[in-house]
């Protein structure tokens, strides 16, 4: 969000504007045209407050709010960008939702008409059990109120996963490939990693024969042994001639 000229406390969401107090736990959509009377009607109004159960709980106040925490704050990168992007996605639809009259039948409808993309409607129930965690830290939800999101199963993946890339496919690929395409794809078999990790990888990581460093997003110490295979591999040579005199 940005201010662009914007009057105090007034910022840019998604095509709209937002008028955002978090001292008072103000978060209110508006969908008036800038400029006009109906805008500055409302905006007046949010400056001298609104009732508080309109104003701070619901989920647009709770995402907010989730995304000051230290909860929030200690997530790696990559989780902070997957959590935001499906709790703005739950801000959008249910923004002006009380948190404490969700039942777990709603989530189910959630996760349902996002059913089409397994991976989707399953983020969405995970970082939901999140977020009613957080509402219940606020006072949002009762302490003997259960998480409505914690128990819905989570859906199958489609299909059997990625299949392995038959024989005849390798060895083409090893022909023809790029000494840095082949170093990638060396890198990914004899690592084992997800790609974002392996790009991370730097040569101060390889000690005493083997791959010394932390995955991305466990944020736990690995030790891979270097295998004969990437050893053996041309490029990699190459390049770690180039490193030895770096």
């Amino acid at each position: 969000m940005t201010r662009k000229g914007l009057p105090k406390y007034v910022y840019e969401d998604r095509g709209y504007l937002r008028f955002i107090r978090r001292s008072r736990g103000q978060s209110v959509m508006m969908k008036e045209t800038f400029g006009t009377p109906e805008f500055w009607d409302h905006y007046n109004e949010l400056l001298r407050g609104r009732p508080k159960l309109l104003t701070t709980r619901n989920f647009d106040t709770l995402v907010l709010n989730y995304y000051d925490s230290k909860s929030y704050a200690k997530r790696k990168p990559r989780t902070r960008k997957d959590y935001k992007l499906y709790m703005d996605h739950i801000r959008e639809i249910w923004g002006d939702k009380d948190p404490a009259k969700i039942e777990p039948h709603h989530v189910y409808k959630l996760q349902q008409a996002n059913a089409a993309n397994y991976r989707k409607a399953n983020y969405l129930v995970q970082v939901l059990v999140i977020l009613m965690n957080h509402a219940r830290l606020m006072g949002f939800i009762k302490n003997e109120h259960r998480n409505p999101a914690h128990g819905i199963p989570l859906l199958p993946q489609e299909g059997d996963g990625w299949e392995p890339w038959p024989d005849e496919l390798r060895e083409e690929f090893e022909t023809k490939a790029s000494p840095r395409a082949r170093l990638a794809y060396e890198l990914c078999i004899g690592l084992g990693q997800r790609i974002g990790d392996t790009l991370e990888i730097q040569w101060k990581h390889i000690k005493a024969g083997t791959w010394d460093f932390n995955q991305g997003k466990t944020d736990k110490p690995l030790y891979v042994p270097l295998t004969d295979r990437l050893a053996k591999t041309g490029a990699f040579q190459k390049l770690l001639g180039w490193a030895s005199y770096a």
